[in-house]
C-alpha cells in the first residue's frame, strides 16, 4: 500500500464576506455571504486527495453540526479522516472579509486545535504517524505539538513540510529545532516574524517558498535561488491560494519533479484557485492541474 501523505492542523468553516465596496474599518460594510470548508491542513489535503494521492487528515472536529457538515465533505473528497479528533469542543470557523476585488481584507478565527492535538494524542497515533511518506504541518498547532512532531520526525526520518499560516503564529517556530525540514512556506511578513533567509537556512531548513502575493514568490535552495512570476489570471478570490500552491508543489514532488517545477505546478494549482470562489476547487483533476501547467508555461511535461 502507498504511505499516505499526513496533514496535521486545522478543519474550520470558512465564512466568507466579500464587500460590495471597498471595506472601511469601524463600520458596517454591505456583502455578500458563502460558506466553504477550510483550514490549511484540510485545504492541502483536500486538492492531494482530489489529484489522487492517500491522503491522511489528523485535525479537530466538535460534535455538532458544522463539525458533521466539515467531516462529510472530506470524506466525499477522499480524505482519510480515522484518526482525527472529535470531542464537545466546538468545530473551529474562520471569518473573513474580502474586498471587491476578491482580496483579503481582515479575517479571524477560532478553533480548539491546540487544546486537542497534544502531544499526548500524537504518542497515540505514532504507529501511523511513523507509517507516513510526509508530514505537512500547519502552526495552528500548538508549539508543544509542533516540537513533538519535528522531534518524531527527526527520529524516524520522515519529511516534513510546514506551513505558517499568519505572522503571529508563524512566531512559534523561532525557538523550534527546524534541522532537516524540507520545506517552510512563509509570507514575506511571516518570514521577518522568524528571521531574515539566510538566518533561518542556518537552522537546517532545505528549502524555503516565499510567497510574495502578486509580485510570484522565490524558492531558496542550499546553494541557489529562483523567483516566478505570480499567474496572470483574473482574481475571483485569493483565499486559499497559498494553500493550493503548496498541494501543488507536493503533487510535483511525488512525481519526482525537479524544484522549478514543483515551484511552478504549485502556481498553476494556485491560478485555478485564484479564479475560484472558495479554498478549494471540487473539479480539480490532474487533467486540468495539468491543462493549467501547460496554459502557464507552454510546455509538456
Amino acid at each position: 500500500m502507498v504511505k499516505p501523505i499526513v496533514c496535521i492542523g486545522a478543519a474550520l468553516v470558512d465564512e466568507m464576506y466579500q464587500c460590495k465596496q471597498t471595506p472601511i474599518q469601524g463600520t458596517s460594510n454591505p456583502s455578500s455571504y458563502q460558506r466553504f470548508a477550510g483550514g490549511v491542513a484540510r485545504n492541502v489535503a483536500h486538492h492531494l486527495a482530489l489529484l489522487g494521492h492517500n491522503v491522511e487528515l489528523i485535525t479537530h472536529f466538535g460534535r455538532d453540526s458544522e463539525g458533521d457538515w466539515l467531516r462529510e465533505v472530506c470524506s466525499k473528497a477522499g480524505i482519510g479522516l480515522s484518526n482525527s479528533c472529535i470531542s464537545d469542543s466546538g468545530t473551529g470557523r474562520f471569518a473573513a472579509i474580502l474586498s471587491p476585488d476578491g482580496e483579503l481584507f481582515t479575517a479571524a478565527s477560532v478553533t480548539a486545535l491546540e487544546e486537542e492535538i497534544t502531544p499526548a494524542f500524537l504518542q497515540s497515533h505514532s504507529d501511523f504517524l511513523a507509517s507516513a511518506s510526509l508530514l505537512v504541518l500547519d502552526c495552528n498547532l500548538s508549539l508543544e505539538s509542533l516540537r513533538w512532531l519535528l522531534d518524531f520526525a527527526r527520529v524516524y526520518q520522515l519529511k516534513v513540510v510546514i506551513e505558517p499560516v499568519s505572522v503571529s503564529k508563524a512566531s512559534k517556530l523561532k525557538t523550534l529545532n527546524l534541522e532537516g525540514v524540507l520545506l517552510i512556506t512563509p509570507g514575506e511578513e511571516e518570514l521577518l516574524a522568524l528571521e531574515n533567509d539566510s538566518e533561518i537556512q542556518q537552522r537546517g531548513i532545505l528549502n524555503i517558498w516565499l510567497r510574495k502575493g502578486k509580485q510570484g514568490s522565490t524558492l531558496i535552495l542550499p546553494n541557489e535561488e529562483f523567483s516566478e512570476p505570480a499567474p496572470n489570471v483574473e482574481v475571483t478570490d485569493t483565499t486559499g491560494a497559498g494553500d493550493a500552491a503548496l498541494a501543488g508543489w507536493i503533487h510535483a514532488l511525488t512525481r519526482d519533479k525537479n524544484p522549478v517545477e514543483c515551484v511552478r505546478y504549485g502556481h498553476a494549482l494556485a491560478a485555478l484557485i485564484l479564479q475560484t470562489k472558495g479554498a478549494v476547487l471540487e473539479s480539480l483533476s490532474l487533467a486540468l492541474l495539468q491543462a493549467s501547467f501547460e496554459n502557464l508555461y507552454g510546455y509538456k511535461k
